[in-house]
């Protein structure tokens, strides 16, 4: 998935192929058996408004908004603004290549740009609305998680598994669960309609339908007379939210994907609670 929309990555991917010449490797990293073997920032430094200026010579829409050094040895990390959107970039230290594109932990098997976004994302949860929310867990749980999901998700139903699980564990969490049917599904618009519906007049019916509907069950067609997928869509969009599953934690903090339990129990004990409350009309 591109850190940033698809005009920008290419535009940035177009200049670096084209414009850009190749330097030696050895000047991004310092000067040979004498260079930055221990602390590079000693030799090498980056101010923001140079950054800015590589940037805006891509796209002057863009804004740079931190560099700091990166995980990698001999890369920068630049967070980039363009609009409502927000990337993390990589220029090397010899700052003539700037990367787009994603930095994969192999020893520990994770993204770590994935996890510098994710610590950059904030979702007030007070912006939530919770008209057309399913509850998972203790409804008056002083702790609180809300999930967008994804009826015909395979990955929302493997997190719906550790959640439900989670909520048994924990009767104080309640687990608000936010119906995004994504275009890629092409069932899931109506069957949200038809789980969001019968949770109306029984909120243990709409789970249900909803788990029977993870584990592939024919889930009958029905509905209210309202579009609950679009309008879950919608609030999806207004927040900035494009994939699922992705929770929002009380604190504001944005994690995508299925994550276990034990993952997911550390993240709710980080989160302070009772500092934001969401809308319900």
């Amino acid at each position: 998935m591109c850190l940033i929309d698809r005009e920008l990555c290419v535009k940035l991917l177009i200049l670096i192929l084209f414009t850009w010449t190749a330097v030696p490797l050895a000047h991004g990293f310092g000067t040979g058996a004498e260079g930055c073997s221990g602390d590079c920032t000693a030799c090498h430094s980056v101010k923001k408004e140079e950054a800015a200026a590589i940037v805006r010579g891509l796209d002057p829409d863009a804004s740079v908004e931190s560099v700091a050094p990166s995980p990698v040895r001999g890369l920068y990390q630049v967070v980039v603004k363009r609009g409502n959107d927000t990337a993390i970039l990589y220029l090397d230290f010899s700052k003539k290549f700037l990367i787009a594109g994603r930095v994969i932990d192999t020893a520990y098997k994770k993204d770590v740009t994935e996890e510098g976004l994710a610590a950059l994302r904030r979702i007030d949860p007070g912006r939530i609305q919770l008209d057309n929310a399913l509850v998972l867990g203790n409804k008056n749980g002083a702790r609180k998680l809300y999930l967008f999901t994804d009826p015909e998700c395979p990955y929302c139903a493997e997190l719906h598994r550790e959640l439900a699980s989670l909520v048994k564990e924990d009767p104080g969490l309640t687990v608000y669960l936010l119906l995004m049917p994504l275009e890629i599904h092409p069932d899931a618009s109506w069957k949200s309609d038809a789980i969001v519906c019968a949770s109306k007049k029984r909120m243990d019916k709409g789970i249900e339908l909803l788990e029977e509907s993870f584990t592939g069950k024919p889930v009958a067609k029905g509905g209210c007379g309202t579009s609950y997928g679009d309008e879950g869509k919608k609030l999806g969009q207004e927040l900035g939210i494009g994939m699922t599953p992705t929770m929002v934690f009380s604190d504001g903090r944005v994690v995508a994907g299925a994550k276990k339990s034990a993952e997911i129990r550390k993240l709710l004990d980080e989160a302070p609670q009772g500092t934001t409350t969401a809308v319900a009309k």
